[in-house]
């Protein structure tokens, strides 16, 4: 079984569960890659016809702060 010698063994795995890193510079890249990640197409959650890859990504963060801006706004 060969091995990669490039693997980063302490990166970030987003599905890992872990919490975010305390360093700023490293918590923005965690997040940048989240948000990224959301925008991929998936078998499940494929591109619609007319959209790409950033396309996508701007509709899911219009429609996450829509999301938080009407939290904020419907009393609890």
């Amino acid at each position: 079984m060969s091995v990669d010698p490039n693997i980063d063994y302490h990166a970030h795995d987003p599905q890992d569960g872990e919490q975010q890193s305390e360093d700023p510079a490293l918590r923005e890249a965690e997040e940048l890659e989240a948000r990224m990640r959301r925008a991929l197409a998936t078998k499940e959650d494929p591109l619609r016809d007319d959209e790409s890859t950033s396309e996508r990504l701007r509709r899911l963060e219009a429609e996450e702060s829509s999301r938080a801006a009407d939290g904020e706004a419907s009393p609890s």
